[in-house]
């Protein structure tokens, strides 16, 4: 269901406390993968695709700022 990974998404990128991030990090990283597999088995739904892809790449990126300003 391709509300769960939007949920997960959202959540983490509002995000402001440092624990609960890398909580809700991870969980929607899962979430975001989750539904590519499922998208991999359909041949349409290219445009919910790419905008999951555009998410995990933004996602690794708060990621990495935020171990870069926890060292």
């Amino acid at each position: 269901m391709h509300e769960n990974w939007e949920v997960a998404y959202r959540a983490a990128m509002l995000e402001t406390d440092e624990k609960q991030l890398a909580v809700k990090l991870p969980a929607a990283v899962l979430a975001l993968r989750s539904r590519l597999s499922e998208l991999n088995s359909l041949n349409d739904h290219i445009a919910e695709r790419e905008r999951i892809q555009s998410a995990l790449r933004t996602l690794d990126t708060v990621r990495r700022l935020e171990l870069r300003a926890s060292a």
